[in-house]
């Protein structure tokens, strides 16, 4: 049987932040703090456009975290909408393509995003709240490891919803959103759309052939419903509607993307993923001599991005 690596010492990883009018209410940090994370290794990131820049500025005191403040207009001039903008021309997109030009500058090659709503973490036996730092300072390794190991550029662990229905008996679901780990400079394309920029990041890396996933039996998020809170990006779903943001992923990708109502969620309209149709496939020849790239094919090729070194800014 082989042995594994104990990790005896795992490092503290950075935890990178976007957050939108919301200065008194960073539940994540709030967290964070709680199990004795170090909050040197902590980052929250605003827009310079911001009128609460000040209030950020006395929570970032209180807390001890960092505060970067970005150029919107710059944020602006690199992120493709795919569709009509909002007024406003904001996406927490925006925010996270600018993560990649910070860490580069402060020689940061691994980070982890999270939403500034995050209430807490759990394990996926135990439904309780993770007060523990060191279980969740391990997980976070264990899965920098493992992108490393295998060159993967962006990774993630689930919210509540993906484990609803009981243990889990695959190790991977593709979808990546709320929880996403970062690995410089294996992430060669950065997010786009005003919204569901989440969405259209995992489904472009699937879509050209590579390995993204969610690590389903690791730590389950638990966090706010969207759209129910003050600030963040409630404010650009009520100017944008939820049926625009459904659009944004089916317009980019409309062979493996579509919109449909869910009923058990009052009718919203939200898109769904066929992801047979995602990404390419190799197809099994009818004669002996088109199954030599099938029966020869890599083992583990699906499973790295190592030929794609090249990042977000020729996008």
């Amino acid at each position: 049987m082989t042995k594994h690596k104990k990790l005896d010492h795992p490092r503290m990883c950075h935890i990178f932040i976007p957050s939108y009018h919301r200065p008194k209410n960073l539940r994540t940090v709030k967290y964070f703090r709680k199990i004795g994370w170090d909050m040197r290794y902590i980052t929250v990131f605003i827009d310079d456009e911001t009128d609460d820049i000040s209030e950020y500025e006395e929570t970032a005191s209180e807390y001890g975290f960092s505060l970067h403040v970005f150029e919107m207009e710059e944020a602006r001039r690199k992120y493709d909408y795919v569709h009509r903008a909002s007024q406003s021309r904001r996406s927490a997109g925006q925010a996270r393509n600018m993560f990649q030009d910070y860490a580069t500058e402060k020689d940061i090659d691994f980070y982890v995003v999270i939403d500034d709503d995050a209430d807490n973490y759990s394990t996926f036996m135990q439904r309780h709240k993770l007060k523990d730092r060191d279980v969740v300072r391990r997980s976070f390794s264990a899965i920098e490891c493992l992108m490393r190991k295998r060159k993967v550029g962006v990774m993630g662990f689930p919210q509540h919803g993906d484990t609803l229905g009981g243990f889990p008996s695959r190790l991977f679901i593709r979808k990546v959103m709320n929880t996403t780990f970062y690995l410089l400079p294996y992430i060669y394309r950065g997010e786009r759309g005003v919204q569901d920029d989440d969405t259209s990041l995992f489904a472009g890396i699937i879509n050209e052939g590579l390995f993204t996933g969610t690590l389903l039996q690791g730590l389950v998020l638990q966090q706010m419903q969207s759209a129910m809170q003050k600030g963040g990006l409630t404010d650009l779903y009520n100017e944008c509607k939820l049926l625009n943001k459904a659009l944004v992923t089916v317009m980019q990708f409309p062979s493996a993307i579509f919109a449909e109502k869910q009923k058990r969620n009052g009718n919203r309209v939200h898109h769904r993923i066929q992801y047979k149709h995602l990404g390419p496939v190799i197809i099994k020849g009818t004669k002996e001599q088109d199954n030599i790239a099938w029966d020869k094919w890599p083992e583990d090729y699906p499973f790295t991005n190592e030929n794609k070194l090249y990042t977000h800014k020729g996008d």
